[in-house]
């Protein structure tokens, strides 16, 4: 039989949960308050939020902004949907095929392999951004979409190629090799038997893909000037030159775009979580 727990412990473990609850809540309070901020300086007529701060429960609200920034982004978060989609779809056709042959097959230099991919993401961005300019100049890609998705899909595929890695390692051998029992070749048994299994990570690293290519700025910066093939990150740039002094626009154009993503997060976010407690058990 076990020991009764004295009121002590009990008290001392409520207390616990109620603390812990608290910081948590203060820290997502934290988090989310400067969207709230933003929100609310996008629905309101006061242009000098950093002087008269905006009611944080506006009561009369204005669209003006919202229509404003609509607009003025709509053609840029559109091409950031398609170069951002492009690359994602360009990093699952070449990673999710090369993070397969490395769990399925035990090379020699899988590891330098591994330590390859991890360096380049250790690369910055403006170093790339550069060497891309003179061969995308040599090529005709400036100005592209095209230059666009291939240099954003230089990190997406690393980094898929290491997330999906992660996960297949989770697939069991025996599921791969009663395939190849059954006459499966190695391309059918990847597509037909493991590429169901893997589901939620490939959705895992989808989002993050997507993510990395929605929130580039260096890539749409260097190798875009001044065409209308730019991303959402370098219209809202430029639409904070134009109006420096006008915060309601600004925060308006700010949510906005911040809008596809957290909608692709949420529809998204349950394969999300399984796929990265698959990779993180290995």
């Amino acid at each position: 039989m076990a020991p009764r727990k004295s009121p002590l412990h009990r008290l001392t473990r409520v207390a616990r949960e109620i603390s812990l609850n608290v910081i948590g809540c203060a820290v997502v309070a934290a988090l989310v308050f400067p969207v709230y901020w933003a929100i609310c300086v996008a629905l309101q007529s006061d242009q000098t939020p950093l002087i008269t701060p905006p009611s944080l429960i506006p009561l009369h609200l204005v669209f003006s902004n919202v229509s404003q920034a609509f607009d003025a982004e709509t053609s840029d978060i559109m091409t950031s949907l398609i170069v951002s989609c492009a690359a994602v779809a360009v990093g699952l056709a070449v990673g999710f095929p090369a993070a397969y042959a490395l769990k399925r097959f035990r090379l020699r230099y899988t590891a330098v392999v591994i330590g390859v991919l991890l360096v380049t993401q250790m690369v910055p961005s403006i170093s790339l951004s550069i060497a891309f300019y003179s061969l995308f100049d040599d090529v005709h890609l400036l100005n592209s979409y095209i230059g666009l998705i291939l240099a954003d899909s230089t990190y997406a595929v690393p980094l898929m190629v290491l997330l999906l890695r992660a996960f297949l390692e989770s697939v069991p051998d025996e599921l791969i090799e009663a395939a190849r029992l059954d006459g499966c070749g190695e391309v059918r048994c990847m597509i037909s038997v493991v590429t169901p299994v893997a589901v939620p990570g490939i959705m895992t690293a989808a989002m993050f893909g997507f993510l990395g290519a929605w929130g580039d700025f260096l890539f749409g910066l260097t190798l875009n000037s001044g065409s209308s093939v730019q991303p959402v990150t370098l219209g809202l740039y430029k639409f904070v030159t134009v109006y420096s002094n006008s915060w309601g626009p600004i925060m308006a154009t700010v949510v906005l775009a911040a809008i596809p993503a957290a909608v692709i997060l949420g529809i998204g976010q349950r394969w999300v979580r399984s796929g990265l407690r698959a990779g993180a058990l290995q």
